[in-house]
């Protein structure tokens, strides 16, 4: 399964912290980064697909409206 990592933002865009996870598809992923950003109240999230040698890929950023 690949790894994911969602850096999330309040507004303003102010860094609020990172959480990492894994998830099937990147459409998985984006819907796991959505939740944390409407239950944590945050602006937005940005999401990252990771590789074991620390590379990361931007898959999208996402906010609270689907």
């Amino acid at each position: 399964m690949p790894n994911y990592r969602a850096d999330l933002y309040a507004a303003g865009d102010r860094f609020t912290g990172t959480e990492r996870f894994d998830a099937s598809n990147p459409v998985e992923a984006v819907e796991i980064a959505r939740q944390w950003v409407v239950a944590l109240g945050l602006d937005h999230a940005v999401l990252y697909a990771c590789d074991g040698t620390g590379l990361t890929q931007h898959v999208a950023q996402v906010g609270a409206a689907r």
